[in-house]
């Protein structure tokens, strides 16, 4: 019996062990390595090709992402399909800006919702820095360097405000949501003040809306599929032993 309950405690310790150290890595990419959104790297291509006048190959990056479009960016997509209809380049990147903007808004708004969850919150935040990431030099051109730089000054304290929960509680840091909200409202405001829609009239609108903030599903995928299928593999050895044990014994 002291034998299984060893078994049983190392494999509890190791699952444990590998769910903290890889799972999150994995949900919760450090800022070394940010995560990148894939709807805003895809601007930069469209970016390109239009500016070759290759509008067939841009439309084409498009339409792998225009799922998306319809569910969470309703109003940018108007002027995207514009922009594209009538080959309108300045039309569709400003679009697709405020597109870019609003999903830096939705990142932070389940970040912000998120926040008791270390893992979720961490990620959302490298989402909607990843997202930056295409913007900035677009800020840094409007409104400067030092302005385009406090943005990343503001995701950095938004992260360490996240706390940490430590390992077994060892090394923990306490969270502190006010200034999460301070840091991520300040990335808020400055961004979408700078991408608004092509047509202003509609910029007195929230950019959220219950259409935009149907629940948010886009973050299941970054889960680490090695690792949940090593722990549900660990359990079905442990149970293996387990039974040979008892059958032994019997």
């Amino acid at each position: 019996m002291n034998s299984i309950k060893n078994v049983f405690l190392l494999f509890t310790l190791m699952i444990m062990i590998f769910n903290y150290i890889f799972v999150p890595k994995a949900q919760a990419y450090s800022y070394g390595d940010p995560g990148k959104e894939e709807l805003a790297e895809a601007y930069k291509q469209i970016d390109q090709y239009t500016k070759q006048d290759e509008w067939d190959q841009a439309l084409a990056v498009y339409q792998n992402y225009e799922k998306e479009f319809t569910l969470y960016f309703k109003k940018p997509k108007e002027f995207i399909d514009l922009g594209f209809k009538e080959k309108d380049r300045e039309l569709l990147l400003e679009g697709y800006q405020s597109a870019l903007a609003l999903n830096i808004e939705r990142r932070l708004h389940f970040a912000e919702e998120s926040f008791e969850e270390y893992g979720q919150a961490k990620l959302l935040l490298a989402k909607a820095r990843g997202t930056y990431d295409v913007l900035y030099p677009l800020v840094e051109e409007e409104l400067g360097n030092e302005k385009a730089d406090e943005i990343y000054v503001a995701f950095d304290n938004a992260l360490t405000s996240l706390g940490n929960p430590g390992l077994f509680g060892i090394g923990n840091q306490e969270s502190d949501l006010e200034a999460f909200q301070k840091n991520i409202n300040l990335i808020k405001d400055i961004v979408i003040e700078t991408f608004p829609l092509p047509n202003e009239s509609d910029n007195e609108e929230s950019h959220l809306t219950e259409e935009n903030l149907r629940i948010d599903t886009s973050l299941n995928d970054e889960s680490h599929p090695f690792w949940f299928w090593f722990t549900i593999g660990l359990v079905v050895v442990f149970v293996v032993i387990v039974i040979l044990q008892r059958r032994k014994k019997s």
